[in-house]
């Protein structure tokens, strides 16, 4: 693959992915409105997934190797297929050039239940590092973009796009709204996460569970959401986020504070200093 890190070429990539989520969007709103029509299955330990995820992540996987053939692909809904969701076995991509990471429908729960906070989502790494990042919401539209050094955007339907500024917050923590999620590991749940969570709850003004890791993210980069932290999440989980977090001035590690990896075990993001507190607090509870 000859393609270079520079801002062109990242520009270019975050604008074509830009464009094929938005697109992938508009199949999944018209999936929406004939939900008792669509084919439904479980994945062991991994939730749900439809029809509606496999043929978006086709759709995407065409439009993505029709114009970067030599970029290879991590998929959701094909990597369950393969690797049957084991960690262990997808994080080889982690150590290529260049991959794609997609998860074609985050948050297919709040979907098949006609809910609208949902997402696509299209990652660029290099060497396993997200230096491209795209998250559309499609109703309402919505997209969020990225791309390595250069900030930022939000782009409403009209096509308008707006930069998303660092600012630095004031507040503390017992004024913030954080927002996360639950998830169990081989069906089982993780006792540890809910302490963590009465302790947060206890701390802050209040929580959400929306059901889109990514969209989470999105709004915490936004400044909606002040902070969000989830163990158990997959690189189409958080990829693509991470870095419009980072690119709005949202700090991004791991629980203990090292370095981000969208193919590791935990997530913490937020804006100082409510970011040190956070991290305190799953700290102590997590060990």
């Amino acid at each position: 693959m000859t393609m270079k890190i520079n801002n062109k070429e990242l520009k270019k990539a975050a604008q074509y992915a830009a464009n094929v989520a938005e697109q992938t969007g508009k199949r999944l709103l018209s999936y929406q409105k004939k939900l008792h029509l669509l084919t439904v299955s479980s994945k062991e330990a991994q939730g749900v997934f439809s029809e509606a995820d496999v043929e978006a992540e086709i759709y995407i996987y065409k439009k993505l190797k029709s114009a970067y053939p030599d970029i290879p692909i991590l998929g959701e809904e094909a990597a369950f297929e393969e690797f049957k969701g084991e960690k262990h076995s997808y994080i080889n991509y982690s150590k290529k050039e260049w991959a794609w990471i997609v998860d074609p429908l985050d948050g297919t729960n709040n979907f098949l239940n006609g809910m609208d906070y949902f997402a696509v989502c299209i990652s660029l790494c290099h060497f396993g590092k997200p230096v491209v990042g795209v998250v559309h919401r499609p109703n309402p539209f919505q997209t969020f973009l990225a791309y390595e050094g250069a900030g930022c955007w939000t782009i409403a339907r009209n096509k308008k796009s707006q930069k998303i500024h660092q600012e630095k917050l004031s507040k503390k923590l017992k004024e913030s709204m954080l927002v996360t999620g639950f998830i169990t590991e081989k069906g089982k749940p993780l006792p540890a996460e809910f302490e963590c969570f009465k302790r947060m709850m206890g701390n802050s003004r209040g929580i959400r569970r929306m059901g889109s890791a990514a969209l989470d993210l999105c709004y915490v980069a936004q400044g909606i959401f002040d902070g969000f932290w989830e163990r158990g999440l997959a690189p189409w989980d958080m990829a693509a986020a991470s870095i419009i977090c980072t690119e709005a001035g949202v700090r991004v590690t791991d629980y203990k504070g090292r370095k981000f990896s969208a193919f590791g075990e935990t997530i913490l993001a937020a804006r100082k200093p409510i970011y040190g507190q956070m991290k305190s607090i799953i700290n102590a509870e997590i060990k």
